[in-house]
């Protein structure tokens, strides 16, 4: 007979319960030492970061009792003889959220100082509930019954469908039940309940076995698409549109700690472009409202074009698309995603697909059949679990909502097939586009590890030192980590046009607190570093930078200071249009470097848009008349669109495409005649990618007048 899911404790609505279970860890944090100790050790650990003695994160803690003469209970662990260093005592702390890292060492959270103001058990098992899933709810069993270690992870397994490997799971959220006097032995092993422990759930939310359920009973009722809305939905239901015209173009939305929902997020940019915005209005506000460099904004606007919420009605002037207003007045987030699902590939078939409680893995499989990698997966995928769509049902698996459903069984889906959609949008697909997927994939993961000084056991800001050599290697750098005490974080080398040597080395500053102030550096040792590798620049890498003094230092030392995100959207803008690492190195040069780089940039883009315009002015000519057509025609009918190019970048457009000039060969020595020069191999990863580019501008402009 399977185990009983009756819980005695209150309870809540599945919404509200799958939210709570969203937020909480799925494991308890490990805590050195055996349980006689974890009670005053914990309440110990936040008293001093609270008086600011947790400044070393390498020194031992300095506690006020002797551990070693603690004596274990029962059945415990032997505890830790010597006090751990903070290092190894952060993990615990974060893991609870009582304690953040910064640059003066450890400081509490707002749940660390409810704790430090309120040292008490109690105040504690309120913190292991609001944390750390299936807390409460294995202690709501043992208020209904007396049940062994044993009984309850069976319990546990089969009613909250719980995969894990061993019982050890299911007995640390006893043993910290145990010391905080939550529960207590009643004999034959088994366990119940105290007074304390009934206490701490009522009043509760616990998330019950029906919040697990494949399926709600009742269907979801979901709102009527507006008819902006309705209208692009209805293309995809005739003949006016296939679903392999559904975008493929990458994904970036703004979504900061203190914002991390990326709807509300877009809803915001997307309502100050409700009437047309000036560029430079729309990029300054969204670059103030989430803190953002001007690149990170600039890599977003190809995702708002492509996803149809935001289109260019005039030279720079923008606004939001009529759906994407009939969204803004509806106050319904299920009109974005109708919006969303309209112009990109994966949206209403993600959902369709993991309605049955499915892996990611094999929701990353059947996304492979629409041309969608597993990085715009997980976009798509926090787009809908924002939108309440899906959901993490337990670690490393989705399932659709009664929501989700009832949304994707409104929508125009495409056919299951095994054959895969080609994807559609150039140096941004995942076949001619793997690097340029890659180099965001590596931006994504720079801008993560800037936050994260400790990763996966490795020294101090080493997880960033190897992601910023990894993103220069991939645009073409000679990169190579250094460290070590004494020396500098990455070396970077390139080669210039006529085959001169430049370098740089690159200062790693990963911070939890998200910025980097000038008692993070020492000029004297980035000099020395300097001076020891004989290089020409420096740059120092962070998440931001705060106050005047570092800003003056490194200006006065012709430092470039390069926040994460920037630096990683111009490594994905220069390998999507394949600049040699020469030019990128511009950046590097002070004061204008970072100017110079995002000028050329720009300058490039443009470049490509002009030669995508003069193919299609081409192919309708050719199409209309039949007649030839001059650079000052050309030039002259695009004075009546966005891009008005001039005569003379109309002549340089076909200069381009009458002869290809790309930089995978340095002519070395120049001969009379031709077969007697010589060469050497040059950028070729650069080469092939303006390659790459420039197919893309010429496929888009016939395309263009293809589809008109």
């Amino acid at each position: 007979m399977p185990p009983s899911g009756d819980l005695d404790a209150p309870v809540s609505g599945l919404p509200a319960q799958r939210a709570l279970y969203r937020g909480q860890a799925s494991a308890v944090p490990g805590l050195l030492g055996g349980k006689a100790v974890w009670l005053p050790l914990v309440l110990e650990l936040v008293r001093l970061v609270g008086e600011g003695r947790a400044t070393n994160l390498d020194s031992a803690a300095d506690l006020s009792f002797e551990i070693s003469g603690t004596e274990p209970r029962s059945g415990g662990a032997a505890p830790k003889r010597e006090p751990a260093t903070w290092r190894e005592y952060y993990g615990f702390l974060r893991g609870l959220r009582l304690a953040e890292s910064t640059a003066g060492g450890l400081r509490l959270t707002t749940c660390g100082l409810s704790l430090y103001s309120e040292p008490t058990a109690a105040r504690l098992s309120e913190i292991f509930a609001d944390r750390v899933r299936l807390f409460a709810e294995t202690l709501s069993m043992l208020a209904h019954e007396a049940l062994t270690v044993d009984e309850v992870d069976d319990k546990v397994r089969y009613l909250y469908e719980q995969t894990w490997r061993s019982r050890g799971n299911t007995r640390i959220r006893m043993d910290w039940q145990e010391i905080l006097g939550l529960i207590e032995g009643v004999g034959n092993r088994r366990w119940q309940a105290t007074e304390a422990g009934r206490e701490l759930l009522s009043g509760r939310i616990v998330v019950t076995p029906e919040a697990f359920a494949s399926g709600d009973n009742d269907p979801a009722e979901i709102s009527k698409a507006p008819a902006e809305i309705a209208t692009i939905l209805d293309e995809l239901r005739t003949a006016a549109r296939t679903h392999e015209s559904r975008s493929t173009y990458n994904i970036w939305v703004p979504s900061p700690p203190s914002n991390p929902n990326k709807v509300e997020n877009l809803r915001i940019i997307v309502n100050a472009a409700f009437e047309k915005i000036e560029r430079e209005e729309l990029f300054s506000f969204i670059c103030q409202r989430f803190d953002l460099a001007r690149s990170s904004v600039n890599s977003m606007l190809p995702f708002m074009r492509a996803s149809g919420v935001l289109s260019e009605v005039g030279r720079g002037v923008f606004e939001a698309t009529p759906p994407a207003r009939a969204w803004i007045d509806s106050g319904d987030d299920l009109n974005f995603i109708r919006i969303l699902h309209a112009n990109m590939r994966f949206i209403g078939e993600m959902i369709r697909s993991v309605e049955s409680d499915v892996p990611r893995k094999a929701m990353y499989a059947e996304a492979k059949n629409y041309g969608v990698n597993v990085d715009k997966c997980r976009w798509i995928a926090s787009f809908l679990v924002d939108a309440g769509l899906i959901e993490e049902s337990r670690y490393g698996s989705l399932r659709a909502t009664s929501l989700g459903s009832a949304l994707a069984a409104e929508l125009p889906l495409a056919d299951v097939s095994p054959t895969q959609m080609p994807a559609t949008d150039g140096r941004h697909a995942d076949d001619g586009g793997a690097h340029s997927n890659k180099a965001a994939n590596l931006r994504e993961q720079l801008n993560r590890l800037s936050l994260e000084p400790f990763t996966k056991g490795q020294p101090s800001g080493r997880g960033l030192e190897v992601a910023i050599r990894d993103l220069f290697h991939e645009v073409g750098f000679e990169a190579r980590t250094v460290g070590g005490s004494g020396d500098t974080d990455i070396l970077l080398q390139w080669a210039g046009p006529d085959g001169s040597q430049s370098s740089a080395i690159v200062e790693a500053k990963a911070r939890s607190s998200g910025s980097v102030s000038h008692t993070d550096i020492s000029d004297v040792g980035i000099e020395t570093h300097k001076e020891r590798h004989q290089t020409h620049h420096v740059a120092i890498v962070g998440p931001s930078f705060s106050g005047d003094t570092i800003k003056n230092m490194a200006e006065r030392k012709q430092w470039v200071l390069l926040e994460a995100d920037r630096l990683g959207a111009i490594a994905e803008a220069a390998k999507s249009i394949g600049l040699r690492p020469c030019e990128v190195g511009v950046m590097f040069q002070m004061p204008n470097g970072l100017t110079a780089i995002e000028d050329l940039l720009a300058a490039r883009g443009r470049e490509l848009a002009i030669i995508s315009f003069v193919i299609a002015k081409l192919v309708e000519e050719a199409n209309d008349s039949k007649e030839a057509i001059s650079a000052r025609d050309i030039s002259r009918d695009g004075r009546r669109t966005d891009l008005s190019p001039s005569v003379d970048e109309v002549v340089a457009a076909i200069t381009t495409l009458s002869g290809l000039q790309i930089s995978a060969l340095r002519q070395v020595d120049k001969a009379d005649d031709p077969k007697f020069s010589t060469y050497v191999v040059s950028d070729v990863s650069a080469g092939a990618a303006q390659l790459r580019a420039l197919a893309d501008s010429i496929e888009s402009g016939a395309a263009s007048v293809a589809n008109t």
